[in-house]
């Protein structure tokens, strides 16, 4: 509604053309949340988004929403963290959504829809397994019958251990939070509760010193953006040639640069995620090799 709306009284009476202008350019489907009695809370729905995973964890209701560019990933983390709060966590930032479940304020699982913050991928760049290993799993996955995580599937082939798949766990929610860390925009939301039997895994990591780890990320990406303002920065080659060989994510990127790709879009297709394709690009604009 519109503010002539909102300071309305009496039965309902039409919207407003600032209402009907506001209802086209949010057109969508949107899933009403569980709220308190007086508050109207309601969430654009995605097709390919995480709340349809996250709602069978079961939380009760959303007792926390927001804007990012006003309240910084850090002091939202670290506010549930000293509250001491049970819930799921989900941020939209970059067309990236992120799930972090807490438990008594500590980080017990967490999933993501960016690729380079996907478990197959991970484990793949952590040297646990080939790749070409986590793409026949994944194609499995498509197939017809019982659907498994991956790193289920992985112990079943026999491809993976159990330890080494829970290492990779592990790692996969650490990234997960520092990628959350590094947004400057997008949207919250904090829903209260948890059927804790309905999580894949559940770990016990510190948030606070996850917080201080995430520091020196947060250092390094104010370092990156004195040369690559955003993530919708678009990167193009200067014709320069290489002084040496490049670093391996240094490749992906270059192999995918044409100046209308955005850093973003560089790092939803090589896989690498937002964190280390903005270093990676700034790397090659500090070399000469790219130009924003």
């Amino acid at each position: 509604m519109d503010n002539d709306d909102l300071r309305s009284e009496g039965p309902p009476a039409s919207a407003g053309d600032g209402t009907l202008k506001t209802l086209a350019v949010n057109a969508a489907a949107w899933k009403l949340l569980s709220s308190p009695s007086e508050l109207l809370l309601a969430l654009r729905e995605r097709g390919d988004g995480l709340m349809t995973d996250l709602s069978e964890l079961q939380p009760h209701r959303a007792v926390l929403a927001g804007d990012l560019s006003e309240m910084q990933p850090s002091d939202l983390l670290n506010f549930l963290h000293q509250g001491r709060r049970t819930g799921v966590l989900l941020t939209r930032s970059d067309g990236t959504e992120r799930g972090i479940v807490l438990i008594d304020g500590n980080v017990a699982w967490a999933c993501s829809t960016s690729a380079g913050e996907r478990l197959g991928e991970l484990l793949a760049r952590m040297g646990l397994v080939d790749k070409a290993r986590v793409e026949a799993a994944l194609r499995e996955q498509e197939e017809p019958g019982e659907k498994k995580r991956i790193g289920q599937a992985l112990i079943d082939l026999g491809v993976l251990s159990a330890d080494a798949v829970r290492h990779g766990l592990r790692h996969q929610v650490v990234e997960i939070f520092l990628g959350l860390l590094v947004a400057r925009s997008g949207s919250f939301v904090f829903l209260r509760g948890l059927d804790r039997e309905k999580l894949p895994t559940q770990l016990s990591l510190d948030t606070q010193g996850m917080l201080l780890d995430g520091l020196r990320r947060l250092d390094e990406m104010e370092l990156y953006r004195t040369r690559v303002p955003g993530a919708d920065a678009k990167p193009r080659a200067t014709g320069k040639a290489p002084d040496g060989a490049l670093e391996d994510d240094q490749r992906r990127v270059m192999a995918l640069v044409d100046g209308a790709r955005s850093v973003s879009d560089l790092a939803t297709l090589t896989s690498l995620g937002d964190f280390d394709a903005t270093r990676a690009v700034y790397q090659l604009v500090v070399a000469g090799i790219l130009a924003i």
